[in-house]
């Protein structure tokens, strides 16, 4: 699992930096060692009600993407993380579900 920090209009900590890898940790059970993840860190200066902190993740080879913002990085990542490990552990549902169901199409296919 390979993952990519972007960091835009700040700069990136060691701190924000271990926090992203611990919380990414969560998804080792769905991803291959070849597996990209690609997290962008966006500060946004220019908004009415003052600084938002938006976080995206996208998952690579798999297409899965999601964003959050919120009032500081930390949240931000906190409000990602379950996001992305829900469409995670919805496709190896799908995945499972389909090898049953075809697996009882042969059992019943050859009695």
């Amino acid at each position: 699992m390979n993952i990519n920090i972007k960091a835009t209009n700040t700069t990136l900590t060691d701190a924000i930096r271990q926090t992203i890898e611990g919380k990414l940790e969560i998804l080792e059970k769905f991803l291959k060692p070849e597996n990209q993840i690609f997290v962008e860190l966006v500060e946004d200066n220019k908004h009415k009600s003052g600084k938002f902190f938006h976080a995206e993740v996208q998952i690579s080879p798999h297409g899965i993407y999601a964003e959050a913002v919120a009032n500081d990085f930390y949240e931000a990542i906190d409000l990602v993380i379950p996001k992305i490990n829900e469409q995670m552990r919805r496709g190896k549902d799908k995945k499972i579900s389909l090898r049953r169901r075809l697996g009882n199409l042969f059992k019943r296919s050859k009695e």
